[in-house]
């Protein structure tokens, strides 16, 4: 349980860590590609308005435009007035910090072609780019026209289509292969940096977590501490007791008194029993010396003696056991497994009701009991492993029952990494499945 607890632990915190590191990696990269695109678009907007070339400093600093929205093509045709940085302004500002400054001409490489009202190539400027031929800006702008769009991508380019007011065109596009490189260098860099936090946060977290359920390992610990000390102490005097009996019914002193003291000490002393024996089995682990073995065999044996006991109650066992199924472990807790599950049937299976056990293997081993019952909810079959915990109290003390044989199947189940679950379909019948 200490182990379960601390994989969730641990798994709750490195999941929550990724979940925090994957939205700020985005939000990084995000920020980075919409800040480069906004320069890109307000270069795309400088080197359109300064007629296909991009102004050198002293235009810049005599409040040429910096940086700005594109303007779409009805703002052309009107006349207004371009987003142009004010004389004095500071030449550094822009969106999110993306700046353009006289500098940037030297590292921006561009071409600008000019198309005529009919569609075909009238001019074009590749003196700004050494990257593409004028064949290949040709064959760009061709594919460019060919298209709606008038703005995206073509190859490292990122292009704009300007509508001008004399009816022709103007395509202007940028190299973004520095751009792209660097934007996938940064998230490739986060996400190094974010895998190699999360590594480390993991080891750490891995080392602390034992920190952090010690005080839990610590309460179920004297927890079980105190039942098996407690079932020690009964032990002592419910055996005084039963020896007492012994001696009276020797004098010959039998009555409905004593006979009904004996079935409680009997009672009282097989939950002593269990209790021991449940928590032997929560605290028992690796420890163990496990061995191979037949479990085929092992169920049969049970089953065998549970048909001689279905022949004194009326009730049908019908047993299916797959042959030649090994096993890794000890063979008495399987065995008590098995008796656990066919006994809760009996108990609580109708009259002359069929009980069936299943024991096959596919790419697991899967233990099955399916028996009739009172009508059960699906609420008390969620509770049914809980020790003490009885679905129909009547017929428990008709049987004896104590309310642990269901938690003690739970606890052989999982000490072997297995998963045992109860399915109540019609609220009449039930099935106990246990899955290695």
């Amino acid at each position: 349980m200490i182990k379960q607890l601390r994989k969730r632990f641990i798994l709750v915190m490195m999941l929550s860590l990724v979940i925090v590191f994957a939205l700020l990696i985005a939000a990084i990269n995000i920020v980075y590609s919409y800040n480069e695109r906004k320069s890109i678009d307000a270069r795309l907007e400088m080197i359109y308005n300064n007629g296909g070339s991009f102004p050198d400093g002293k235009q810049m600093r005599d409040g040429a435009q910096a940086e700005g929205e594109p303007r779409p093509k009805d703002s052309l045709d009107a006349g207004e007035p371009s987003n142009a940085a004010a004389p004095g302004e500071d030449e550094h500002s822009g969106t999110l910090g993306s700046a353009i400054t006289p500098d940037t001409r030297f590292e921006t490489s561009f071409f600008f072609v000019s198309v005529n009202a009919d569609g075909s190539i009238a001019d074009i400027n590749h003196n700004y780019t050494a990257s593409v031929t004028e064949d290949q800006i040709r064959q760009y702008a061709t594919q460019i026209l060919s298209g709606d769009d008038e703005y995206g991508a073509i190859g490292t380019f990122r292009y704009r289509v300007y509508g001008n007011p004399d009816g022709t065109y103007s395509i202007v596009a940028i190299n973004c292969y520095q751009q792209i490189r660097q934007g996938r260098l940064l998230l490739l860099g986060s996400l190094s940096v974010g895998a190699a936090a999360v590594l480390l946060v993991y080891i750490l977290v891995l080392l602390m977590s034992r920190r952090v359920t010690r005080p839990v390992e610590e309460s179920v610990r004297k927890q079980r501490q105190f039942i098996t000390n407690a079932g020690h102490e009964l032990k002592t005097p419910i055996t005084i007791i039963s020896a007492n009996l012994d001696v009276l019914q020797m004098q010959n002193t039998e009555n409905k008194w004593l006979d009904s003291i004996r079935n409680q000490t009997r009672r009282l002393s097989a939950l002593v029993k269990n209790l021991l024996e449940l928590a032997k089995l929560q605290e028992s682990g690796d420890s163990e010396i496990r061995a191979d073995f037949n479990l085929s065999e092992t169920v049969d044996e049970v089953t065998q003696s549970f048909q001689v006991y279905s022949e004194t109650t009326g009730q049908t066992l019908d047993a299916s056991i797959q042959s030649g199924i090994q096993m890794k472990g000890v063979r008495e807790d399987f065995y008590k497994l098995v008796s656990i599950l066919l006994d809760n049937a009996f108990k609580y299976s109708n009259n002359a009701a069929p009980i069936r056990l299943r024991l096959a293997k596919q790419r697991k081993i899967t233990l099955s009991v399916y028996n009739t019952c009172d009508n059960i909810s699906p609420k008390e079959v969620s509770h049914l492993f809980e020790r003490f915990y009885r679905a129909d109290e009547s017929r428990s003390r008709e049987t004896g029952g104590s309310g642990i044989g269901l938690s003690m199947a739970q606890a052989i189940t999982e000490k072997y990494k297995g998963k045992i679950s109860a399915v109540s379909e019609d609220g009449k019948s039930i099935t106990f499945t246990a899955v290695f």
